[in-house]
């Protein structure tokens, strides 16, 4: 299978063309910079905004990992944000349809469901798959509209697609700080993220599923850690910062294997993908 990754020069963009190439697809990759030639794969720069730049790259292909976004409103200006996040992901399906490409997995995020980044707390716990969306940054928004753009083009052209919400994605060289410091005020500052994160190795291993699962027309899975990112039980954090929040099942079961278990609720992604997340920053440590 020839795959395409886009935004192949990211945090994990980087990561998953040398995942992809160890398990045996042959790649194409672009990003807006240009890579050194120091690859067996073919690498095309370019601006996914431009859609006959998009038409070209997606030819002879089949099958699309889209991770090309500004990735936080950090990054640029609202309308920068939609117009390479939304426009950009919208070039990616309608080239992908033109081209007969058949599969797209898309990188969205938790941010497609709005009750991260202290715009508005949750509206409850644990947060899984079916949580309502309530986008609530042009970044949130950017990520809503792409899932929606990929249940578009399932709906209507039959090209499977599936979405892929990973919260705080870390490497091993970020697993050194989680343990140190006041873990109290780890806990503050981490409030508005729920203290969530999935190790970048088990994200790349949730893509090459992605490409293999059959059975789905589209669909969107969390991808998550299975504990949080502070070293205080889970129940003792929830106390402290969200007393209010009603639980969606009995929270003492929910922790009662894992005192430090995470409050996303990643067992779709489980069940349907059959990915598990391996790595734990404990146990790095």
């Amino acid at each position: 299978m020839r795959v395409l990754v886009t935004g192949s020069a990211g945090h994990i963009g980087r990561e998953q063309v040398k995942v992809l190439q160890a398990a045996g697809y042959d790649l194409r990759t672009t990003d807006r910079v240009a890579t050194v030639r120091d690859h067996a794969w073919e690498h095309l720069p370019g601006d996914l905004r431009d859609i006959d730049f998009v038409r070209r790259v997606v030819q002879g292909v089949d099958a699309v990992v889209h991770l090309g976004a500004i990735p936080s409103d950090r990054y640029g200006s609202g309308d920068e944000v939609l117009t390479v996040n939304v426009q950009g992901t919208w070039n990616v399906l309608m080239a992908c349809q033109e081209a007969g490409v058949e599969r797209v997995v898309f990188f969205s995020s938790i941010n497609a469901l709005g009750c991260v980044g202290g715009h508005r707390p949750a509206a409850y716990l644990p947060i899984d798959d079916a949580y309502p969306r309530h986008p609530m940054s042009p970044y949130q928004l950017s990520k809503h509209l792409g899932e929606e753009i990929c249940r578009c083009f399932s709906e209507k052209h039959g090209i499977v697609t599936i979405c892929l919400r990973p919260g705080f994605v870390a490497a091993p060289e970020h697993y050194a700080h989680f343990g140190h410091g006041s873990q109290e005020q780890r806990a503050a500052w981490q409030k508005d993220e729920y203290w969530g994160y999935v190790d970048r190795r088990d994200v790349c291993d949730a893509v090459v599923r992605a490409l293999q699962v059959e059975g789905i027309q589209h669909d969107a899975f969390l991808l998550f850690a299975d504990d949080t990112t502070i070293d205080l039980p889970t129940l003792q954090l929830v106390e402290q910062h969200y007393p209010d929040t009603p639980w969606k099942q009995d929270k003492l079961a929910y922790v009662a294997d894992n005192p430090y278990r995470s409050v996303f609720d990643a067992s779709r992604a489980k069940q349907i993908l059959g990915w598990y997340p391996r790595h734990s920053w404990r146990e790095a440590l």
